[in-house]
């Protein structure tokens, strides 16, 4: 599997939830980070600093 970090406006999030549910469940998992703990976070955080994303909630 690959990790696509997607991050939206607020006002599309449902939207571009709601798509990605359609593909099928064995071929893909949604993991949202409000949900995860702190070493679950880390490699998003990883990612996020590569690439020069800051968290705007």
């Amino acid at each position: 599997m690959k990790t696509i970090l997607l991050e939206i406006e607020d006002k599309t999030y449902q939207t571009v939830l709601d798509f990605i549910k359609l593909l099928p469940e064995n071929r893909c998992r949604i993991i949202e980070d409000d949900n995860l703990s702190e070493g679950e976070y880390q490699p998003i955080q990883a990612y996020q600093t590569q690439m020069g994303v800051t968290n705007h909630d």
